[in-house]
């Protein structure tokens, strides 16, 4: 996240890009990871994970609140980022359920698709910070759903 955010810093700077939502999400992921890996108490690991979804809730509504205070509209890469630390918080919702309030032990598939999920989310979007692109074609795909959805409107109530 750090080299993403010297990365926009640079373009900025250089006028390759002059995106300050890009920057501001890059600087406010930057930070809210070097923070959460540097002054989290790791030898207090059983709210860990409400740990974590508060660094994902505080970061989502820092990068909200820049975005409206320098009056821009969300980057693309804001949205993704936005997108992947909702996913992020609600997994570790359910990971802290399964370890903490159900006192699980035993590993069973959750486990290993919440350390792929994780991993996958956080290189998106460290991705979508350095390309602030629609790589994944969402855009693409809800267009499709909603023209498929209006027609199938329009049959019904035909």
């Amino acid at each position: 996240m750090v080299l993403a955010f010297l990365l926009n810093a640079f373009f900025y700077l250089s006028n390759i890009s002059k995106n300050i939502s890009l920057l501001l999400t890059s600087f406010v992921m930057a930070a809210s990871y070097f923070t959460s890996n540097h002054y989290i108490d790791l030898s207090s690991t059983y709210y860990m994970y409400l740990s974590w979804i508060a660094y994902d809730v505080v970061t989502i509504a820092l990068i909200s609140l820049l975005s409206f205070l320098v009056k821009q509209k969300l980057c693309v890469a804001a949205k993704y980022t936005i997108v992947g630390l909702t996913l992020n918080a609600i997994l570790c919702l359910l990971i802290h359920i399964d370890l903490r309030v159900l006192d699980n032990r035993e590993p069973w598939w959750f486990w290993y698709f919440y350390t792929l999920a994780i991993n996958i989310i956080d290189v998106i979007m460290v991705a979508s910070l350095i390309l602030d692109r629609d790589f994944l074609c969402v855009k693409f795909f809800k267009n499709r759903v909603k023209k498929h959805l209006s027609k199938r409107q329009k049959t019904i109530s035909a």
